[in-house]
């Protein structure tokens, strides 16, 4: 697999809402490519949205659809909690998810059913 340069939480507001909520990660490879791990109904949406955006403009912010979203990077704070040597897609969401299974509930499925692609 491709080296994995960032990590992303991918946070989103509904309209009426007055918080940003964890929806997804977003592993951002080294050759552009994304991986995005969400719950099934917001995946295709992540995709898009990552895809038709610039990066500087989904980290400061947007509204898409309603939604205001963002992209938190969380690099740094992943590398503290599971060594940069050790990143694989299966180990950085297994960690993500267990630092806060409540608030990263989108994760379950990916840690439960079975493993995310390496």
């Amino acid at each position: 697999m491709t080296p994995i340069a960032r990590v992303y939480e991918a946070r989103l507001e509904s309209p009426g809402d007055v918080m940003f909520l964890p929806s997804a990660l977003v592993l951002l490879l080294e050759n552009g490519q994304t991986h995005i791990y969400s719950e099934g109904g917001m995946h295709n949406f992540w995709r898009s949205t990552c895809a038709r955006h610039p990066w500087r403009d989904l980290e400061n912010g947007l509204e898409i659809q309603g939604h205001h979203v963002r992209l938190i990077d969380v690099t740094e704070e992943l590398a503290h909690i599971l060594p940069r040597t050790a990143w694989t897609a299966r180990r950085i969401v297994r960690a993500w998810y267990e630092q806060s299974p409540r608030q990263r509930f989108y994760l379950r499925r990916h840690v439960q059913d079975g493993r995310p692609p390496e």
